[in-house]
């Protein structure tokens, strides 16, 4: 699945929804990756980078 900056998606697994910051490259793997950015409950802004794979497009 590919996702575009700005889309909003979250973790299969569950977990707050995020917006897609950077789409990346492994620097070891070259495998792609996905960077988001999310507020968490300090109101601060949260960041991550997960592999296409674990993300679905947010359905709201």
């Amino acid at each position: 699945m590919s996702f575009e900056r700005g889309e909003v998606v979250v973790l299969k697994s569950g977990g707050p929804a995020m917006t897609v910051d950077d789409l990346l490259q492994d620097h070891q793997t070259g495998e792609p990756l996905v960077r988001c950015v999310w507020f968490g409950k300090a109101e601060s802004p949260q960041y991550a980078s997960f592999r296409p794979e674990q993300l679905e497009k947010c359905s709201e």
